[in-house]
């Protein structure tokens, strides 16, 4: 039976936006200045996908810390933003289409509003989406499936209408709790297997142009 997909919920950071660098750098920055000390590359990538302030416990072992690590992160992230931001080849190709084809487009993140405005607004992505849903925008965040939920409502859709897609386990099972299809990037920073391990996507694209060929089954 053909899939009715009239609604599509996007990550940002490294599914729609190559972020990637910019916040390894920021991470590394934060927990040298902080902690005294530099993450493996492996152990920051592991949080993405989390708030900030658990991808911060998660690597410090120290909530006491949190404030003074968050003050050190958002400077040096302001700092560079702009000039560390990268497109992901594709994606706003990928994005006219879907529009044209009359697709809702919604990005779900953990990131704060105004610098996931600031993030769109960069890569001129802005008018594309119908809605955000962005950390503080509900009481739960992913994998939890309200950030989810409320995007398909923004939307005026229920979630088994919409996809999920996401580089991280916590965007797949935030979507997939929700009741949406789920669809894991090949392209993503995040260790494969454990991708697949703990996300269970029902969909894998390797370029954001594969999207269409999933919309149109």
């Amino acid at each position: 039976m053909k899939m009715q997909i009239k609604g599509i919920l996007f990550d940002f950071d490294g599914t729609i936006a190559n972020t990637i660098d910019l916040i390894i750098a920021t991470f590394e920055h934060t927990c040298q200045e902080v902690l005294g000390f530099t993450p493996e590359r492996e152990k920051i990538v592991a949080t993405f996908g989390l708030p900030l302030p658990e991808a911060m416990i998660a690597l410090s072992g120290k909530p006491e810390l949190v404030e003074t690590m968050r003050d050190a992160y958002r400077e040096y992230n302001n700092a560079h933003h702009d000039d560390m931001i990268r497109s992901i080849p594709g994606v706003k190709e990928t994005l006219e289409q879907l529009k044209a084809q009359g697709i809702k487009l919604a990005v779900v993140t953990s990131k704060k509003p105004p610098m996931l405005r600031r993030g769109l607004d960069c890569l001129q992505l802005t008018q594309y989406f119908d809605a955000t849903v962005a950390l503080g925008d509900t009481k739960e965040s992913k994998p939890h499936p309200e950030p989810m939920l409320a995007a398909c409502a923004k939307l005026g859709l229920q979630p088994e209408e919409c996809l999920c897609v996401g580089d991280s386990p916590f965007d797949l099972q935030s979507g997939r709790s929700a009741g949406a299809k789920t669809v894991a990037v090949r392209y993503t920073a995040f260790g494969w297997e454990k991708l697949l391990e703990e996300g269970r996507p029902d969909f894998v694209i390797a370029r954001p142009q594969e999207l269409l060929e999933i919309v149109g089954k």
